[in-house]
């Protein structure tokens, strides 16, 4: 097979992360900031772009070459090849590269533009806003994966160079409805983004029939997405809120309403009311195969917090976490996987974490090995301007 590449969003190397734990055996080939090249036997884009939750698009490499064997009436004859002169739309992103380099390709599209007039083409570049890349969102509405329209990434690897035309762009609008759009929402208590919980749900790597738990479900995010995104035989949902069950109950019935799984699919869910450490009462010793959570995350911030109240907050997420993954440990099987959300916490300069004083081993757990080119600290996710970081840690029990 080709090469393919992948245009991350925020959070690149979580992104990358996530494809790993999908598709394993890849081959990364290129890997600039935001965007990646792969070689992969298992490439289905269709099925990829409906997956992953941290990636926007994706696409197939249609040149592989060094700097100098790239040039824009080069690219233009490629993108309407076997096509008669018409009207065309195309995008131009350029990804890695120093800054010599990026000033080179940037003029690009107009020279493309250029050719294609001169060869009977009526042409329009679209251009991202503020000079930001062109958006998944833009690609779409422009139309731009129906050739001979084109979202043309160039991805810089040094002196490599890779140029991808993009196949596949993130379905803005199905996440937002399952975002926004659901009945019942928490926002005072922080609620968990649905493209981090796919992320999760992803990193779990979750068997076929496999028992998947959230002992901290909230309204039922985490549950939503291993729905979509698993063939888990049960997925169970607990929470010390009663009303955040009743919430996760209104979100299950609003998504089978809404046809975005299939009433079938109801019977996966079980939910209820439990305090994490009573767990042990709701379900069998050795049942659950994977826990994908985000636990509590402090009291909601002002920004305007001492540094004492800051440690009293992560002390007390700490001792829940212990407390829970105490409980937790009997009723999962033998190298089960979790994957779970430890917040820490910005003062200043200075992070303060809530998962440094945990002894993992004495708590009946090791940390999961990741691919080479991944490390556990790369496994956050944030947003600008919040006091807090959701850093993602990968676990095994036993």
């Amino acid at each position: 097979m080709g090469l393919n590449f992948l245009v991350f969003g925020n959070h690149p190397r979580l992104a990358l992360a996530e494809f790993l734990a999908f598709e394993p055996k890849a081959d990364i080939l290129a890997n600039p900031n935001k965007a990646c090249v792969v070689n992969s036997t298992a490439w289905r884009d269709k099925t990829l772009m409906g997956q992953l939750g941290g990636t926007v698009k994706l696409g197939e490499v249609i040149r592989e070459s060094d700097k100098s064997g790239v040039e824009p009436d080069e690219i233009a004859k490629m993108m309407v090849d076997g096509h008669p002169a018409g009207s065309l739309e195309f995008g131009w992103t350029v990804f890695g590269g120093d800054n010599k380099q990026k000033k080179y390709f940037e003029k690009f599209p107009i020279k493309i533009k250029k050719t294609l007039k001169e060869m009977g083409w009526k042409v329009r570049w679209v251009t991202g806003q503020g000079g930001e890349p062109l958006s998944p969102a833009a690609v779409a509405k422009c139309h731009l994966t129906e050739k001979p329209n084109a979202d043309l990434c160039l991805i810089i690897e040094k002196e490599k160079i890779y140029l991808g035309r993009t196949t596949q762009v993130q379905n803005a609008d199905a996440w937002s409805l399952r975002d926004y759009g659901r009945p019942y929402r928490d926002d005072a208590n922080g609620m968990l983004p649905p493209k981090l919980a796919r992320i999760m749900v992803n990193l779990a790597r979750v068997p076929k029939g496999a028992t998947v738990l959230d002992p901290f479900c909230g309204s039922g995010t985490v549950l939503m997405e291993a729905a979509l995104a698993t063939a888990a035989g049960k997925i169970i949902g607990s929470d010390i809120d009663a009303k955040q069950i009743k919430d996760t109950q209104g979100n299950l019935e609003w998504l089978a309403k809404e046809k975005v799984i299939n009433s079938d699919d109801k019977v996966r869910f079980q939910v209820f009311t439990a305090d994490v450490k009573q767990i042990g009462k709701h379900l069998s010793a050795g049942s659950i195969d994977a826990i994908i959570t985000e636990g509590w995350l402090g009291p909601a911030l002002r920004g305007r917090e001492t540094a004492q109240e800051i440690k009293k907050n992560a002390e007390q997420i700490s001792q829940l976490w212990s407390d829970a993954l105490k409980a937790l440990r009997p009723i999962l099987k033998d190298n089960a996987r979790i994957v779970a959300v430890f917040p820490s916490f910005k003062l200043g300069s200075q992070i303060i974490r809530t998962d440094d004083k945990l002894n993992f081993e004495s708590l009946g757990y090791q940390l999961e090995e990741l691919p080479a080119n991944i490390r556990m600290e790369d496994l956050y996710y944030e947003r600008t301007g919040q006091h807090l970081r959701r850093n993602i840690r990968l676990l095994r029990a036993g």
